[in-house]
């Protein structure tokens, strides 16, 4: 060696080291991979569970024998419905809270569910017209 060369100095390197390092370098990427896919599994199925919790908190489970048998929305947030509850007819207002307008007689004409509109317009004036008759006559 001269006085202007430096000695070179090799690392003395295993190859059964430099092997096991990039075989464990795979197997921490696959199992992360795999850490990965098994949690996003289990948030898709938290998202479906609490989905379903909810749908089924906010049905309104229909048991009984109450139907409405029509409906008219009169203004934003206000209609009035004549609901039938086992063979009575009542005719209801629904806004901010429910409020019972009058119970329909045996004698108000019967509803079909294919009614139009106009025709339960018509339907509606006729029983307040019928009501109103009845409590003149009984007041």
């Amino acid at each position: 060696m001269g006085l202007g060369e430096m000695p070179s100095v090799r690392a003395a390197t295993n190859s059964t080291t430099t092997a096991s390092t990039s075989f464990a370098t795979g197997t921490t990427a696959a199992h992360a991979i795999i850490n990965l896919v098994i949690a996003l599994v289990v948030v898709v199925l938290l998202i479906v569970l609490l989905v379903r919790f909810l749908a089924k908190r906010a049905n309104v489970q229909q048991r009984g024998a109450i139907q409405v048998i029509a409906a008219r929305q009169l203004a934003p947030n206000r209609s009035v419905q004549v609901v039938e509850v086992g063979d009575k007819r009542y005719l209801i207002g629904v806004g901010e809270d429910v409020r019972l307008l009058a119970e329909v007689t045996d004698s108000y004409e019967s509803f079909s569910p294919d009614a139009d509109k106009a025709s339960f317009g018509q339907a509606l004036g006729n029983a307040l017209a019928e009501l109103r008759r009845n409590q003149h006559r009984d007041g």
